[in-house]
């Protein structure tokens, strides 16, 4: 049974390629990065959002006009440790700026599809809920009387996503071949390094990806560097920056009505595409200001280097964070395992890959700890030992960075009084003894 119904409505692609959503999203890119660090928020392309911004107009209806022809190719994500408050450190995936635009622009147009049937439960990056509305849950369950918790962490959650079940539960909802192809090309360029060939097939070798890129560079000619345009449907807005059957990538086109889990299958079963195809966009973009056509062959050796070390193998595991799309697809993952667990009865509150499930008794902790564990594994994922424990909510939890606590009882101001006038006398009477310990602290 589908835990996702059937999109049924206009065609996603021209919503998402619209140049009110495109420029929404340029502005949501822009202003994540603070001004002062424009100038190094470059991608593995070496753009960075000052320059996207200065070619502000060529470079959307470029990247419109690629997404809507079926050439947009995105490039290999660069990843960057960060530390994390809880120890250890956090993989993040850096993006070209134009690829960080696209994401945007398909979250933007997806998420009003998915959110209204995510379970209230789910809290991570969804709108209008959060941290405090989570914390806020779990205290409720406490006053109720579901004093024992079973505190959880999935290890590895964002890089140990299988592409092929995503992909299956996306395409529950959403049948656009172009969208899915795009969300399949963003997971290929962020999977994580290592993965093995395919049963069958034999790995392409960097040398064998090296000739074929560097034929293709060679053959780059200055059309590429082709002039901005003057007119279009975003030179009306060049306020915006400081200066004023089988389709081309040898998809083939499947019918609609394919069953999920083998087109899936076929969608992350084709090789990578190969060197040159990841070379070409790295010259494409680094632009007519930064770059002769005497020096595109250095360039795309520089480019190469990177780029066959990165896609030397089919992936199907991770989907990187950093992505504007990779929240919602974290949550798509784990739409699955909330359904299973609330249907059960357990009352759980998930932040993403944190959450905890409350309960009566450390018998119904357990069993529900240990059902938690087979939901996972269905979807291919383990709970972190480290940071997976069942305790007592008396004994106080951390949970999203606040620690909680059973709340204070006792008498109360006013407790059981039932009209104006007796609550006025109480205050005043309240009032009253205050201002008399007061006067003895000063006076001893």
């Amino acid at each position: 049974m589908p835990l996702f119904p059937r999109y049924n409505g206009p065609p996603l692609l021209p919503q998402i390629c619209s140049v009110e959503n495109l420029t929404l999203a340029w502005r949501r890119v822009r202003s994540n990065i603070h001004v002062a660090r424009r100038g190094r928020s470059a991608g593995p392309d070496a753009v960075t959002l000052r320059d996207f911004e200065a070619d502000w107009a060529r470079q959307m209806a470029q990247l419109a006009d690629e997404l809507l022809q079926g050439t947009y190719r995105p490039l290999p994500v660069k990843r960057v440790a960060i530390p994390k408050a809880s120890g250890g450190e956090r993989a993040i995936a850096i993006l070209a700026v134009r690829d960080r635009v696209a994401q945007r622009a398909v979250q933007q147009v997806l998420d009003p599809l998915f959110d209204p049937w995510f379970l209230d439960c789910s809290y991570g990056c969804r709108p209008h809920v959060g941290v405090p509305e989570a914390v806020a849950r779990v205290q409720r369950y406490a006053d109720q009387g579901l004093g024992w918790v079973v505190d959880a962490d999935i290890a590895s959650y964002f890089d140990s996503i299988d592409q092929r079940v995503l992909l299956g539960l996306v395409r529950q909802r959403i049948d656009e071949l172009p969208v899915l192809k795009l969300i399949a090309q963003w997971l290929e360029a962020g999977a994580l390094p290592g993965e093995a060939a395919l049963p069958g097939e034999a790995p392409a070798t960097p040398l064998q990806h090296g000739e074929a890129a560097l034929r293709r560079v060679i053959s780059w000619s200055a059309e590429r560097l082709r002039p901005p345009p003057t007119t279009g449907p975003y030179a009306a807005a060049a306020w915006e920056t400081p200066g004023g059957s089988i389709d081309g990538d040898g998809w083939t086109v499947r019918p609609p009505g394919l069953e999920s889990h083998l087109w899936t299958a076929m969608m992350l079963a084709r090789p990578a595409i190969d060197g040159a195809q990841r070379a070409l966009p790295y010259l494409q973009r680094i632009g007519a200001r930064r770059l002769a056509v005497a020096g595109a062959v250095a360039v795309g050796a520089l480019a190469l280097s990177e780029a066959v070390a990165r896609m030397h193998a089919a992936h199907s595991r991770g989907t990187p964070q950093g992505g504007a799309l990779s929240p919602l697809l974290a949550n798509i993952y784990l739409h699955p395992f909330d359904v299973a667990m609330t249907s059960q009865g357990f009352r759980l509150v998930r932040f993403m890959d944190d959450f905890v499930l409350m309960c009566a008794t450390r018998d119904e902790a357990e069993r529900a700890l240990e059902f938690a564990r087979r939901q996972l594994r269905v979807l291919r994922l383990e709970l972190n030992p480290e940071k997976t424990r069942i305790v007592s909510y008396a004994d106080g939890i951390e949970f999203l960075g606040a620690s909680l606590a059973p709340r204070a009882r006792g008498p109360r101001l006013g407790e059981g009084l039932v009209d104006f006038a007796d609550a006025e006398r109480a205050l005043r009477e309240a009032i009253r003894n205050a201002r008399q310990r007061v006067r003895r602290k000063v006076e001893g």
